[in-house]
């Protein structure tokens, strides 16, 4: 039976399309934002723990830089240890020489972090240089150990969050395909109004 109050086929047809448009349209965002989960709606819990990941790793990525920045005070220390202990060695000289009494001996000993003698001045720079030795090994240490956590949450955040490409482009090519069939589909179910207009000529 031909009937003009409803066209069911076209209605279930147009219904059909708008909910491939909105898996193509998913599909699209998740292929030029590499992510699976962009909203809530996608996947809430994926989301909420792929975001703690995120900020986790980015946590992580920032004390690997203050970390580094620590190492390169500990470096510029050792650097100004370095150049003491050749202001130690010529303290050293001017004794051996007899000259503890010229002006250039007591200024050299009242340079910051210099002793009163040679002995001195090197008994202070090799304390100075064992904590600074280990707040060179802790700030290496840290930063790799920042380095590997930032490295293992953003991996953490990718499992949650991260698109798997090839399935969505395969994706893309069904929606693709169901909406030129599903149109076409809409199309012949609109032609049955042209059934009804025949039987009046």
């Amino acid at each position: 039976m031909v009937t003009i109050l409803s066209n069911v086929n076209a209605l279930a047809a147009s219904r059909q399309l708008g909910v491939t448009k909105i898996d193509l349209n998913r599909t699209i965002t998740r292929l030029t934002t590499g992510r699976r989960v962009n909203t809530a709606s996608d996947d809430a819990a994926s989301l909420d723990a792929g975001n703690t990941a995120m900020a986790t790793s980015r946590s992580a990525a920032a004390s690997v830089y203050k970390s580094q920045a620590a190492y390169f005070v500990a470096l510029n220390t050792d650097g100004a240890n370095q150049q003491l202990t050749e202001l130690a060695y010529k303290q050293a000289e001017l004794e051996g020489g007899g000259n503890s009494g010229l002006q250039e001996y007591t200024d050299l000993a009242a340079v910051a972090g210099m002793g009163s003698n040679s002995s001195a001045s090197l008994a202070a720079i090799a304390a100075s240089q064992k904590t600074n030795a280990a707040a060179m090994s802790k700030a290496l240490s840290d930063a790799q150990l920042s380095g590997i956590s930032a490295e293992t949450q953003l991996g953490i955040a990718d499992s949650y969050l991260g698109a798997d490409m090839g399935a969505e482009m395969a994706n893309l090519t069904k929606y693709q395909i169901m909406m030129q069939a599903g149109t076409s589909a809409l199309s012949n179910a609109n032609q049955s109004a042209q059934t009804i207009l025949g039987l009046f000529r």
